[in-house]
């Protein structure tokens, strides 16, 4: 029981919530830069200047 529990709070954590823009909350630091820049362009960059920018910037950008 306590497993089941355990797996389902990561699984949680693995799948942010969505909208039909984009993700609702910030990726993790950790994330991948395709995430952060997919979470850039929901929040309204330009495709091509988000993915212009390192990981880093984008996290110090959006991350809030």
């Amino acid at each position: 029981m306590l497993l089941r529990r355990y797996h389902q709070r990561d699984d949680a954590e693995e799948s942010p919530q969505s909208t039909e823009d984009g993700p609702a909350t910030a990726p993790a630091r950790s994330a991948s830069k395709a995430d952060w820049v997919a979470y850039a362009v929901s929040k309204g960059a330009e495709q091509a200047a988000a993915e212009q920018l390192t990981k880093e910037q984008l996290t110090e950008q959006y991350g809030g």
